[in-house]
């Protein structure tokens, strides 16, 4: 996940499983939003370099990269993953949100998305600043719409689990 403002303009010429991607600038947010999909129908949007959400088909949040920190669904929750580095090695922790901690998360998450939701109603407020797909401007406007509708729709759910090694 993008990490600084370089990473954020590697994106657009390195995220290749993502088509179709674009980056576009609201006036609410101060950096660049990139958004993108996979083939599977997965969807991404990175708003700066933090935060960065990842989500399923259908708008149930898999993972996310927030205020520094790594976290992937449990089904149930989302684990926060810590890199610890020793001189030997390097091993992920996890730590399972509370119920508390969740709903804090998703909240900010949907407030956020509701943000981006009403800048992108207005045409005039919704620019591309360059993009990668095989539609039409208008066509790919609508379509990240429609998948931010998704988001809000299941700002509550999580993706199922994803399994880490064993």
């Amino acid at each position: 996940m993008a990490l600084h403002e370089q990473d954020r303009e590697d994106l657009m010429r390195e995220a290749i499983a993502l088509f179709p991607r674009a980056e576009f600038q609201v006036p609410r947010e101060s950096e660049p939003v990139f958004w993108g999909q996979k083939r599977s129908g997965q969807f991404s949007f990175y708003l700066g370099g933090d935060p960065v959400y990842q989500f399923d088909e259908e708008g149930h949040l898999r993972r996310a990269y927030l205020d520094g920190h790594l976290y992937r669904t449990q089904g149930n929750t989302l684990a926060r993953l810590t890199k610890v580095r020793t001189a030997d090695s390097s091993t992920l922790e996890r730590y399972d949100l509370t119920q508390a901690e969740l709903e804090d998360v998703l909240d900010r998450m949907a407030d956020r998305f509701t943000r981006l939701q009403t800048e992108l109603e207005a045409p005039d407020r919704f620019q591309l600043t360059e993009y990668l797909t095989d539609s039409t401007e208008e066509e790919l406007r609508e379509q990240i719409q429609a998948q931010i509708a998704l988001v809000l729709q299941g700002a509550t759910q999580l993706a199922p689990r994803i399994r880490g090694k064993r």
